[in-house]
C-alpha cells in the first residue's frame, strides 16, 4: 500500500491487553504503509466486572512502541471517558477518541480542545447508538467551539441498536452519507456496527464502495482470546487479506 498518513484505517484490537497482543498488530500496519493503531488504555463497559483496560498500566506497553516505531511509523488511537482520562492519553495519542456512550458527554467535548495541538492528526467522535445525526453534527460543534480545528474532527458511523437484525445492531450508511454533506470526513466501524467477525469484511467493503474516509476495524492475534468484544474481532490474517485485496493503492485525501 502507498504510505500515507492521511489514509483514514484504523486497526487494532478492542483494547490494549499486553504487548504480546499488541505487537503483531502494529507489524502489520507498518508491513502495509498504513499508520493508525487501536491502543486503548480505556475501555467503557456495561457490564462493571468486564475488563475496562489496562488504564495507566498501559502506558509502559506503548512506551515500548515508541522504541520501536516512530510517531511517523506508528499513530495511537486512544479514547478518553472522562477529562482525567483525556489528561493521560493526550500525549501518547494522535487520535483522541471520543467513544458512543460520551458523544453527549459535553463537558468532555468542551475539554478536549484544551489538550488538541499539532502533535494530534484529528479528534475521531463516534455516533451514539440511539442518536441522530443532528445530535452527532451538534456534539461535533461542541469540539469545534472548543477549540477543535473543524478540518481535525473525523465523524465514526459505528452502528445503532436494531430490533430486526439478528445482531442487534447494524450500520447506518445513510447516516454517515449525510454527516459528509456537513464537511466532514467519515469513516464506519463495522465491527462495533455488526458485532460479528463474519460481517466485519463485507461491511467494510460496502463503505468504500460508497465513498466514505476510511474504516475502524477490530483484529486481534487471537481472535477468541479477546478480552473485550471478542465476537466482532478479526483475525491478522483476515486483516491482511482485506488490505491486501481492498485498501492497496487507496487514499482518504
Amino acid at each position: 500500500m502507498k504510505d500515507n498518513q492521511d489514509s483514514l484505517y484504523i486497526f487494532g484490537p478492542c483494547s490494549l491487553e499486553s504487548l504480546e497482543q499488541i505487537t503483531p498488530v502494529a507489524a502489520l500496519i507498518k508491513r502495509h504503509g498504513l499508520k493508525y493503531l487501536r491502543t486503548q488504555l480505556f475501555k467503557p463497559r456495561t457490564n462493571p466486572d468486564s475488563f475496562q483496560g489496562l488504564g495507566k498500566d498501559g502506558e509502559i506497553i506503548l512506551e515500548t512502541l515508541r522504541k520501536t516505531y516512530s510517531k511517523d511509523e506508528l499513530k495511537f488511537v486512544c479514547e478518553a471517558c472522562s477529562t482525567d482520562q483525556l489528561a493521560i492519553i493526550a500525549p501518547w495519542a494522535s487520535v483522541i477518541q471520543i467513544g458512543a456512550r460520551n458523544m453527549q458527554n459535553f463537558e468532555l467535548l468542551k475539554a478536549v480542545g484544551k489538550y488538541i495541538s499539532d502533535d494530534h492528526d484529528f479528534v475521531l467522535l463516534k455516533r451514539g447508538f440511539a442518536n441522530t445525526v443532528d445530535e452527532w453534527l451538534e456534539s461535533a460543534r461542541y469540539l469545534i467551539q472548543g477549540g477543535v480545528p473543524k478540518n481535525k474532527v473525523v465523524l465514526c458511523e459505528r452502528g445503532t441498536r436494531s430490533l430486526t437484525s439478528p445482531t442487534g445492531v447494524q450500520l447506518d450508511f445513510i447516516a454517515a452519507m449525510e454527516a459528509k454533506k456537513a464537511g466532514f470526513k467519515v469513516i464506519t466501524d463495522p465491527s462495533h456496527g455488526s458485532k460479528r467477525a463474519e460481517f466485519v469484511i463485507p461491511l467494510a467493503k460496502a463503505s468504500l464502495q460508497l465513498g466514505l474516509d476510511g474504516l475502524m476495524v477490530e483484529c486481534h492475534p487471537r481472535p477468541t482470546e479477546s478480552f473485550s468484544d471478542a465476537k466482532q474481532a478479526i483475525s491478522i490474517e483476515e486483516a491482511e487479506a482485506f488490505i491486501k485485496s481492498s485498501l492497496q493503492g487507496r487514499s482518504a485525501n
